[in-house]
């Protein structure tokens, strides 16, 4: 381990989702256990899957039929009656999310010490009605009771108007997919899918040696702002819903969204580290085919129409962790971190 010691980061998104987690983390979301499964590897950049499967565009047809997860009350229920109330401030926040400091691992750099909340990816500069892009998951992460940390990863919003943030989160009370509602009255998780053995044979396909699932994160109804966002079925080759909202209000919203990488979490004294940092050594995490809808023409995300900051210029420090790597494998439509 290096004997450089890690540095404090200012954190540019909301510390209030962090409050929300730390409920979670008290016991009021209860998971069922997350299996592990045996993968395949395949061809680098193709999402493969036994079988004849048809790919997922934007254009697949819709199932009308829903994800199976726990929604709306049930959803709030299981992730804390308040997690929605600390979450409000966090929109106000959207625009401080696209940038943050970065400091270079070639300079010595002071200890660290309580909590981090830092991000990388990949930031839409225009304002889209829809976004798509597979998502890799890890369902051998298994965050421990007791350690306080919350990865999301990837995590994704097409762009400021948007309703629905669709996330990978990994904590101590499990793994899941889940959809924050940005439209409802009081924010917070509006469906949570847990990444168990069925999620896992429906929802994923391979994806570079991985799991992955690909997500489709669109407006509907451009009048009322509707939003839907969708898990690709690949047994069906449909699309099944996971979670619909509106709000007008939020048409005005001119910023674009984010596909990232986001970590909270605290510093463990015995490893000189975040505590996540030992449960996801030896893992990655990819977002890939990243595509936005703008003017009704779906098209990648390039550096034309995203900002990233260069992977070169990212420290492996700013998150807390020794030996973490930021790579883009096409620029820029997908990222991938590894540890």
């Amino acid at each position: 381990m290096p004997s450089s010691p890690l540095p404090p980061v200012v954190p540019r998104r909301s510390r209030l989702r962090r409050a929300a987690i730390a409920l979670l983390a008290a016991g009021a979301l209860l998971a069922p256990a997350v299996p592990a499964a045996a993968v395949a590897a395949d061809q680098p950049g193709r999402v493969t899957r036994p079988g004849k499967v048809t790919p997922p565009t934007p254009d697949s047809p819709i199932s009308g039929k829903s994800v199976p997860a726990l929604r709306g009350e049930a959803a709030k229920a299981a992730a804390g009656a308040k997690l929605g109330e600390q979450v409000l401030k966090r929109g106000e926040d959207f625009k401080a999310a696209q940038t943050r400091r970065q400091a270079s691992s070639s300079v010595p750099l002071p200890p660290w010490s309580g909590s981090l909340h830092t991000v990388w990816g990949a930031f839409p500069t225009v304002v889209s009605d829809g976004a798509q892009a597979t998502h890799t998951i890890n369902p051998g992460i298994s965050i421990p009771s007791g350690n306080p940390d919350v990865v999301y990863a990837p995590t994704l919003v097409p762009s400021g108007k948007t309703c629905i943030e669709v996330t990978t989160f990994y904590w101590q009370g499990g793994n899941g997919v889940g959809a924050w509602d940005w439209c409802a009255a009081s924010p917070g998780f509006a469906a949570v899918a847990w990444i168990n053995s069925s999620f896992l044979s429906t929802y994923t396909t391979t994806f570079q040696g991985l799991p992955a699932y690909t997500v489709l994160d669109v407006q509907t109804n451009a009048v009322t702002n509707s939003w839907t966002a969708y898990l690709y079925n690949y047994t069906t080759s449909t699309w099944d819903a996971l979670f619909t909202s509106a709000d007008t209000s939020k048409l005005v919203d001119p910023h674009g969204g984010w596909s990232m990488f986001e970590v909270y979490t605290d510093y463990n004294p015995a490893t000189g580290e975040g505590y996540y940092c030992t449960e996801t050594y030896g893992t990655q995490f990819h977002a890939a085919n990243l595509q936005i809808k703008v003017n009704g023409t779906w098209t990648p995300l390039t550096p034309g129409n995203s900002s990233v900051t260069p992977p070169g210029s990212v420290s492996s420090a700013d998150f807390g962790c020794y030996g973490l790597s930021f790579t883009l494998q096409t620029a820029n439509s997908h990222w991938q971190v590894s540890h």
